[in-house]
């Protein structure tokens, strides 16, 4: 029992390690621009087939990487949905808040949430059937009921097809600005950088509230 224990710990040693490297890499190059053997070497593996047995593939990578940092926001953004009920904020500022303040959090928590943002500028909108519809991606997001209640309500003056275009263009939006935020504030050290860094969050959150409420465009 104590050799399975064992075992198993290296094994979930291992493939937090691979999926925290790949995680740098692909926020640093791009995910279309390292393969899978550059991972191995950068995660100090010698056994060249442990990758693919702990994930299968590329995709299988990232799904993990998804996964593993998807649960730690949806944590934080539980606790901004318990405040949305209580705050005087109207529908799109609740919205707004929801979707970006867990993600700003987040980023501010370790550089893993900075990267993590970056991964998602990348992949999340091409690959996330839920902000573009028909999509055949084999990656899955988090579905977000409390998020997707106050969004709906926030453009409960559109027409379905012009909310599905505008949420589309949200989450674009939202991760891109978020990732852009962060590497504008990089090189500036101490107080003003954070200073800096909590600011542009919140003009991201004003950028979406206000899209969030325009008036409809389709006729």
């Amino acid at each position: 029992m104590a050799g399975e224990n064992k075992h198993a710990s290296r094994s979930a040693q291992t493939r937090l390690n691979f999926i925290q490297t790949a995680l740098k890499l692909y926020a640093e190059r791009g995910i279309d621009a390292v393969s899978l053997n550059e991972i191995t070497v950068a995660a100090g593996q010698k056994n060249r087939n442990a990758l693919q047995y702990h994930f299968g593939d590329r995709n299988g990578l990232l799904q993990a990487i998804i996964d593993t940092h998807a649960n730690n926001v949806s944590r934080l953004r539980g606790v901004y949905a318990a405040q949305a009920a209580e705050a005087l904020w109207t529908p799109a500022e609740a919205s707004a808040r929801v979707l970006i303040m867990p993600l700003a959090d987040y980023a501010k928590s370790s550089p893993e949430g900075v990267y993590y943002l970056r991964l998602l500028s990348q992949r999340a909108i091409v690959n996330n059937n839920i902000t573009n519809p028909g999509t055949h991606s084999p990656l899955s997001f988090r579905r977000e009921p409390e998020l997707r209640r106050l969004m709906r309500q926030a453009m409960a003056h559109l027409k379905p097809a012009e909310a599905q275009r505008r949420m589309f263009l949200i989450v674009s939006m939202a991760f891109h600005s978020l990732a852009e935020a962060c590497r504008v504030v990089e090189t500036q050290l101490g107080a003003r950088g954070l200073k800096n860094r909590q600011a542009m969050f919140e003009q991201v959150v004003c950028s979406i509230e206000a899209f969030i409420a325009a008036p409809a465009r389709d006729k």
